[in-house]
């Protein structure tokens, strides 16, 4: 009995290898993925902003084009791809994507043949770092050796031309808003605001001020000039012309007086008595 243990073992093995590869090929291992570690320092990325949105149920089956057969991803959290990026415009006589949105090239949005629809990814630049989210809404590029799609807008912001090589790691919205997946590794996603300060009340001045005149407290009266007036003599004169109506400066010598400064008197001249 000892001596046909390795062999049960063996077998044993290879049963379960065939139940991780039957199906085509085409059935996965269940090996559990590494989660996303950070190994450097956190950025803050733009782009589309990320939110739970129920997937679309006709654009999320598994399909067949060109003799080649797709098939979608059920686990974003798994998928990570590297590869050249195209750039794409409405097609020809059609402008639905196939989320069935009307394609806007100035949107932050790409075409991939088997992520979920809608759905985000980060995409990296691989040729000079640049990041930005966007927002899968579209199937394709077929035909090529493209991995994705980019808007006209996308591509802008990544500076990317058709020849160049990108990164796709897909970013997962659960139900509370809250982000995880490959695409938040060192990363975190800016908020976008698009709140506007409080249109002006044109018939009552701004917000809640009042536009009426505020009431003075008690009988207010009238200010004489002549209370105003000092009944001291002994202080200098004042000249307003100075910074804040400070005292002028005394020439040394001449005393300080309220009285006017007379004007010399000429004795008349008499003629003699002869």
């Amino acid at each position: 009995m000892r001596k046909q243990l390795p062999v049960i073992c063996v077998a044993a093995g290879i049963v379960l290898l065939a139940a991780c590869t039957n199906d085509g090929g085409q059935q996965q291992t269940t090996v559990a993925p590494q989660p996303a570690v950070c190994n450097g320092p956190t950025v803050e990325i733009s782009g589309a902003e990320p939110r739970y949105e129920p997937l679309n149920p006709t654009a999320n089956q598994d399909y067949q084009r060109d003799g080649k057969s797709y098939k979608i991803v059920q686990d974003p959290s798994r998928f990570s791809q590297a590869g050249l990026a195209a750039i794409y415009d409405a097609e020809p006589g059609s402008n639905l994507t196939a989320s069935g949105e009307m394609f806007d090239p100035m949107q932050l949005t790409a075409a991939h043949p088997t992520l979920p629809i809608p759905s985000y990814a980060r995409i990296t630049n691989l040729a000079n770092g640049r990041m930005i989210v966007v927002r899968i809404n579209d199937r394709g590029p077929y035909g090529t050796d493209r991995v994705i799609s980019l808007s006209r807008a996308a591509a802008d912001r990544l500076n990317t031309s058709n020849n160049t090589k990108v990164r796709i790691d897909p970013i997962i919205v659960a139900p509370d808003g809250s982000l995880s997946g490959p695409g938040m590794a060192c990363t975190t996603v800016a908020k976008q605001t698009y709140a506007l300060p409080p249109r002006p009340d044109l018939s009552g001045g701004m917000g809640s001020a009042s536009s009426a005149p505020a009431q003075p407290q008690g009988d207010v009266l009238p200010v004489s000039n002549s209370t105003l007036k000092s009944d001291d003599t002994t202080g200098a004169p004042v000249s307003s012309s100075g910074f804040l109506g400070a005292p002028t400066t005394l020439a040394p010598g001449v005393l300080e007086s309220n009285e006017p400064t007379p004007t010399p008197q000429t004795a008349p001249v008499s003629a003699p008595v002869t």
